[in-house]
């Protein structure tokens, strides 16, 4: 999969296959676990961390039967077996996304087989030299028994893991008898070392989850192996209940071999919670089947704990006519206000998505981004162009260009005006088939014989999109805390506002103050970025400046910035004031542009290399590069005069008189976008799992001219089906998997 920008040339990002965890368990008794490793350089301590790193055990089937051949196409003995698959698995899944698993989570591992004396301690498997004793064998601990801390494994477990399964031979060095599967003791043995973790670690004060995970060939066994002698009460499913009734442990299952496809998986799965077995007949799809187990570990394990800790971040952009000329002129393509706000919010180099925190990676792996805009007041233009969520630059890039909101009635985006525009919900239509409604926008341009050439329409009552931010955080605060929320939050979530405007405002002192000073009250700091020639008047700067001390409690001024660049540095600036958790790298924009897709987004035709206007990136007399604030800085550059529509208005609560220019708004029309059913690859076959994805969306355009209708669509929803090959229903966790569009499993779809 590539991340694709939708602004000059495409930015071309790699693709990262896999995702997996191991998961571990220390030894109760018998063999000494083994040390921990130092940590890494860049690991990150969990005393930094807005939560605590969840467990993440599997418990790996060690019986001979796992020696047999598993895919039959892969022409080499040494990486053919279901042994060596699940060892090349787990340790791509470890590798990927850049250490994912190791940074969010303690991970262990632990491997059974059977127990040839009951009730004897320290009892072997004859023939076998991996150590199993008593059934079981820990491989890699969640945490240093021996150390006076009881240190968890923080980010060393990913190595120790390899490592262990690098030194492990074949059970019984390929022999395909001699280790039975006795699962429940495994899993007993699990819910004895949970319980001494919660002992050893009594500061976790219960609040430190834990996820097991069996991957297994074959049909559990009693204690001695033979199946023939299997009594009921050696069913895992009972500690499996057990685990996620009383402890809220859920417990996953992988199944090959013998095991893939059986009710017995499926009742262990359904006993810890997670609906049914994940099911896999070959190498692949045992490296998909773990990555559909970590998607849903991400989403019910991970998300709840992680995710309120990102900050949630409102760009409210001016979205008056002025934006769109300069010298009192519309201005070409890559020019003026409206194009460089669009390239510095999300343009190839610089955006705001690609600031790097704390060398942990860029900001929109770390926040979730917002976008609403402002112009006019009657009729009303403030929008929520889209919501709060992670990886929204392609979002932020479709909305904002002038080419996606010619429609009916518009030939040039650039052309002399007037220019009517029409406004789309992106996932209504496809492309670009977006899952968040993203609605497009422009500031009006109509013609005014007092200002030949130039756009107007629309002006800067900036007041309204504050209050549309103010009145969308409450409604936000609300959704996200409800239970299953894609991305939850808490009530120690941030939220940050940038606001960008062009410096002079329609909108009256009491009526912008209002808002801004109530937000920061309620823990809500905005920033402000004064954009374009207007931040060295000396009007436009007092107002700037009263903008950011009421945002701020009387703390920060206004940032300003003359073009592009400056614009680029200020977002730059803000975003590193900010607190991130260095913990929580939960997205990897670069991999998923859209992390709960539901199918591939089309790729855009390809838009020629636009250019951007002149003058050198504001540096304000400092010494580091630094963008200054407006009270300390002076900013050069050529100075443009632009003019907002002159425009008569009513506000409640205010009356300004401007002359207003309107023309016809042309008539709503539809479109309705039809694909095929989208290409999976690899395909899944695991027992009853079949994965297929199709769309057939419909998605309404509205014209938004003098008129002022915003062309918000009611309907978010695509049409998607997963078929069961076997019962017409989907099964286990592939819901999870189209949820998250794993590559793994869906190939975007490529624009022409």
């Amino acid at each position: 999969m590539k991340r694709l920008s939708l602004i000059g040339s495409w930015k071309r990002l790699g693709v990262q296959l896999g995702l997996l965890a191991g998961i571990g368990f220390a030894f109760v008794g018998g063999t000494e676990p083994p040390r921990l490793e130092a940590a890494p350089k860049n690991c990150t301590g969990e005393e930094m961390c807005s939560f605590k790193k969840p467990l993440f055990g599997i418990i790996l089937d060690y019986s001979t039967s796992m020696n047999t051949v598993f895919d039959k196409m892969d022409p080499d003995p040494l990486t053919n077996t279901r042994w060596a698959g699940a060892k090349k698995a787990i340790k791509a899944a470890i590798a990927s996304d850049n250490g994912y698993l190791a940074e969010n989570m303690i991970l262990g591992l632990i491997r059974f087989g059977h127990d040839p004396t009951p009730g004897v301690a320290g009892t072997l498997i004859p023939k076998d030299s991996s150590g199993i004793t008593d059934g079981q064998k820990l491989d890699v601990p969640w945490y240093d028994e021996a150390a006076p801390d009881k240190a968890y494994g923080h980010c060393t477990n990913g190595d120790a893991i390899n490592a262990a399964l690098d030194a492990m031979p074949a059970p019984i060095d390929g022999n395909l008898i001699g280790i039975g599967t006795w699962t429940k003791g495994a899993l007993d043995f699990a819910k004895a070392y949970i319980a001494k973790t919660k002992a050893d670690h009594p500061e976790d004060k219960g609040e430190r989850l834990a996820v097991l995970m069996v991957v297994t060939d074959g049909e559990w066994t009693g204690p001695k192996g033979d199946t023939k002698l299997s009594p009921a009460s050696e069913d895992p499913s009972l500690t499996a209940a057990d685990l996620q009734t009383n402890q809220q442990i859920p417990t996953y299952v992988v199944a090959i071999g013998e095991a893939e496809g059986k009710a017995f998986a499926d009742k262990l799965a359904v006993a810890g919670g997670t609906n049914a077995a994940i099911n896999a007949v070959d190498n692949a799809a045992l490296v998909a089947a773990l990555k559909m187990v970590i998607a849903e570990i991400q989403k019910n394990v991970v998300a709840p704990v992680c995710v309120p800790g990102l900050p949630r971040i409102m760009v409210l952009l001016d979205a008056s006519s002025s934006m769109l000329n300069v010298a009192n002129k519309h201005a070409g393509q890559g020019v003026g206000g409206w194009e460089e706000a669009r390239q510095a919010l999300a343009g190839d180099m610089g955006s705001i998505f690609d600031v790097d925190v704390n060398n942990k990676g860029p900001v929109e792996d770390q926040v979730h981004l917002g976008l609403a805009v402002f112009g006019f007041n009657a009729p009303a233009e403030e929008k929520l162009v889209v919501q709060y969520g992670p990886c929204r630059k392609d979002n932020f890039a479709w909305a904002l260009d002038p080419a996606t909101s010619c429609g009916v009635g518009c030939n040039d985006p650039y052309g002399a005006p007037p220019i009517k525009w029409t406004f789309i919900d992106g996932s209504l239509v496809d492309p670009p088939g977006f899952d968040e409604k993203t609605v497009s926008h422009m500031p009006k341009c109509d013609a005014a014989a007092n200002l030949p050439g130039g756009c107007v329409g629309s002006g800067t009552y900036v007041h309204l999109g504050l209050n549309l931010v103010q009145a969308n955080i409450a409604t936000y605060k609300n959704e996200c805390k409800v239970k299953d929320y894609l991305y939850p939050c808490s009530d120690a979530t941030e939220y940050i506002n940038i606001v960008v405007t062009d410096g002079d405002y329609n909108s009256t002192d009491a009526q912008v103050q209002a808002p801004l000073q109530a937000m920061f009250n309620a823990g809500i700091t905005s920033y402000v970025i004064g954009f374009g020639d207007l931040v060295n008047v000396p009007a436009s700067l007092v107002k700037l400046n009263n903008m950011a001390k009421w945002g701020s409690g009387n703390v920060n001024m206004a940032y300003k910035a003359a073009e592009q660049a400056d614009l680029e540095l200020a977002l730059k600036n803000i975003i590193e004031k900010l607190s991130f958790d260095p913990c929580c790298k939960f997205n990897d924009c670069s991999f998923n542009p859209e992390p709960n897709t539901l199918e591939p987004d089309p790729v855009p035709p390809v838009e020629p290399e636009t250019s951007t206007s002149s003058g050198e990136p504001e540096t304000s007399g400092t010494t580091d590069g630094t963008t200054d604030p407006i009270d300390t800085s002076t900013t050069g550059g050529t100075t443009v005069t632009t003019v907002d529509p002159p425009e008569t208005t009513t506000d409640p609560g205010t009356t300004t008189n401007e002359p207003v220019t309107t023309t016809d708004a042309p008539p709503t029309t539809s479109a309705t976008a039809t694909e095929p059913t989208t290409t999976v690859d690899p395909t899944v076959t695991g027992g009853n799992i079949t994965a297929t994805a199709g769309d057939s969306e419909t998605g309404e355009t509205e014209t938004d001219a003098a008129s002022g209708t915003d062309g918000v669509g009611d309907d978010e929803g695509c049409g998607c089906t997963v078929e069961d090959s076997a019962q017409g229903s989907t099964r286990g966790l592939l819901g999870t998997l189209l949820s998250f569009g794993l590559a793994g499993f869906i190939r975007r779809r490529r624009r022409a």
